[in-house]
């Protein structure tokens, strides 16, 4: 048995989301404030016997919806309206009004006939080819027309229908459970205590990374102490003999220790006995017992030590992410027990345990430690063919990300990729399914994505735009020309790839999937029948060799056609191309070329040393003292002498020289990367 999909409607941030959950860990990225937590939370509160859904967790774009319907309730009061179109207008409230719904999707087997009895309730079809069954939790209107009639009755006239409904929501809304078969959308209610008829079909678990934590000498919050307590809390305390022994060790010491307090505090409760005799206040005897929790003790009473050369230094002299980590593994083993535990009752068929950012405190490889360990734990509990264990984790970690399996073969499919998309009313959250994402030349292109992710750049997740750049020089200048071009870049995060020409398109269906705003910087790399060559003067005989160019944006060959391109032809839905351009009369091959053009005045102007004598600015630049830049613009060959010329550029005192302007190319394609159109 397992959760297929989980769909959650307007809560939140989640206007209508649906998230497929593999059969061990579904990885939930992407960038912030795209409803991951949002997601979490309504899990929570749909399960938990404690939640309680409010107003505010109805998403922003239902204010409008709620508005729309109270529109239709104000037709059918007209007079003159049918009583048949009466009907209907107060049947489409009724399915408009906006409600909170959480759909979970569970695959069950049928062969395991045990693990259907608490599950069968939530059965809607029991056909041969059926093996699914959804618990829907919605919070809905207790009666539609009665909203908008108390609204129309309320006593402050002044106040509106939102702030009405913020302020009246659990008076008029409940939260109700129906077992819903999917494809006739047939609804039955459960009635009584429906939570805990969901707890006894799955488990929800919930593990935080504890940011509470402080390394001071002083630390309240024992993270090893309370992981430690939760563990054996959840222990199997009746079969275990480690347990009972424990328990009878301590219950012998209360008993000795209950002696030595009746003889230490004899004297003051022989005193408290005397007093007030002699007056109408009468203290009742007082009786002295000893008593250990040994759940208390372990959690209040063990000193948790780690060893450390020739001492052992207390937990609070360790640091976060180590107590962070085992704290985390500690939660995961101890829902594993209770879950064992419950398994034995037959009160739980399966377990699913909400990770929310493991990654606090934690520097790279711990985090990298920390998921494969997860995976680990997992693993070893499956091998117990009755637990059955699913783990959602949200992660803004490309460690984590990269850890989890991307560099499998089915390494994708773990991935949910939350986005946040401009619409007509503002945005929306969408989900990619990695199992969905289709490539061309499918295992070679894979191959090459997961050892490049793996290796270098899983960060493209979580960023707020992308740029693929060719080579070091680009990437290395890049902070540069972004705060020359277009400095609104820098409050966003943008994550910069160096792919090089010939495999930048390789990128393009994993970028096309995302929907992430993408600029690509690459070079024209024109060239003849002869090989390389400049792209002035242009003939019909040359043509780029860049793949992406060729192949992806804006998939043209010809150097003429690619000069010719619009700015329009460069783009493609969220995707943009920027490539050498004619700038005052000259058209470069490379970045460098293009450089020294854009700069060409800047770079044979002079300056006055402090001893009044001049010096020609290009001679600051190793590769152009032997360039004269007056007859042709010099191209750096070896990857070395492009090396130093951008170290010579990102030294460069600009306040004592003058700024340096960004290639054309790259200044338009900074700019419109800037823009959230």
């Amino acid at each position: 048995m397992k959760i297929k999909k989980i769909e959650v409607h307007n809560f939140r941030l989640l206007e209508n989301i649906e998230c497929n959950l593999e059969d061990d860990i579904t990885l939930i990225v992407g960038k912030n404030n795209t409803g991951k937590t949002s997601f979490f939370e309504s899990i929570k509160l749909a399960t938990s016997t404690d939640g309680k859904f409010i107003f505010e967790d109805f998403s922003q774009s239902t204010y409008a919806t709620f508005k729309a319907v109270y529109s239709k309730y104000l037709e059918s009061k007209i007079d003159g309206i049918t009583e048949e179109d009466r009907d209907e207008l107060e049947k489409q409230l009724i399915v408009e009004i906006p409600k909170i719904k959480i759909n979970f999707e569970i695959q069950y087997n049928k062969a395991n006939n045990e693990s259907l009895v608490e599950l069968s309730e939530f059965i809607s079809d029991l056909e041969d080819a059926r093996n699914d069954a959804t618990i829907c939790i919605y919070f809905e209107p207790k009666n539609t027309l009665k909203v908008f009639q108390s609204f129309e009755n309320r006593e402050d006239k002044t106040i509106e229908l939102i702030e009405y409904l913020h302020k009246n929501i659990n008076f008029l809304y409940e939260t109700v459970c129906y077992a819903v078969d999917k494809e006739s959308e047939y609804h039955r209610k459960i009635e009584d205590s429906f939570k805990t008829k969901i707890q006894k079909v799955v488990l929800f678990e919930s593990i935080k990374a504890m940011r509470i934590l402080d390394d001071t000498k002083g630390d309240s919050n024992n993270a090893l102490s309370l992981g430690f307590s939760n563990y054996y809390n959840q222990r199997d305390k009746t079969n275990n003999q480690n347990v009972k022994d424990l328990e009878k060790k301590l219950d012998e010491v209360s008993t000795e220790l209950k002696i030595k307090y009746e003889k230490v505090l004899e004297d003051i409760m022989s005193k408290l006995e005397k007093f007030g005799a002699k007056t109408p206040i009468s203290i009742p005897p007082i009786g002295i017992d000893s008593k250990f929790d040994s759940e208390k003790v372990i959690k209040n009473n063990i000193q948790y030590l780690y060893k450390h050369d020739e001492i052992d230094l207390p937990e609070s002299y360790n640091g976060l992410g180590y107590s962070n980590l085992i704290y985390m593994i500690l939660e995961l083993a101890s829902f594993i027990e209770k879950f064992k535990n419950l398994k034995e009752e037959k009160l739980s068929n399966f377990l699913v345990v909400l990770i929310e950012e493991p990654e606090a405190h934690m520097h790279p490889q711990m985090q990298q430690v920390f998921i494969s360990q997860v995976s680990e734990v997992v693993k070893e509990a499956k091998k117990d063919t009755a637990l059955q264990i699913q783990v959602i984790i949200t992660t803004h970690s490309s460690h984590i990300l990269s850890e989890s399996g991307i560099d499998t073969e089915s390494g994708f499919n773990r991935i949910r990729y939350f986005n946040r998309l401009p619409n007509d009313t503002g945005f929306k959250i969408t989900n990619q399914d990695f199992n969905n994402l289709e490539i061309k030349d499918d295992k070679r292109t894979f191959r090459f994505l997961r050892q490049y992710l793996t290796l270098h750049k899983s960060d493209l997740f979580f960023a707020d735009k992308v740029i693929l750049v060719e080579g070091t020089t680009e990437r290395m200048l890049l902070p540069q020309m972004i705060r020359k071009s277009a400095i609104s870049l820098c409050n966003e995060y943008v994550s910069i790839l160096e792919v090089g020409g010939a495999y930048a398109h390789s990128f393009k269906e994993m970028l096309e999937f995302i929907n992430v705003r993408t600029l690509i910087i690459t070079d024209i790399d024109s060239s003849d029948e002869n090989g390389v060559c400049q792209v002035s003067p242009i003939s019909d005989n040359k043509f780029t060799t860049n793949e992406t160019l060729k192949q992806w944006l804006p998939n043209k060959t010809a150097i003429k056609d690619l000069t010719n391109c619009t700015n329009d032809e460069k783009v493609q839905d969220n995707i943009r191309v920027c490539y050498q351009t004619n700038e005052d009369g000259f058209i470069g091959r490379s970045f460098e070329e293009s450089f020294i053009n854009a700069n060409k005045t800047l770079l044979l102007s002079e300056f006055t040393k402090e001893d009044k004598s001049k010096v020609v600015i290009k001679n600051r630049f190793s590769f152009l003292k032997s360039h004269s830049l007056e007859s042709e613009i010099p191209n750096p060959s070896s990857s070395k002498v492009k090396t130093n010329f951008t170290f010579d550029i990102m030294s460069f005192n600009e306040e004592k020289y003058g700024e340096w302007k960004v290639p054309e190319y790259i200044n338009e394609g900074l700019i419109w990367l800037a823009k959230n159109d």
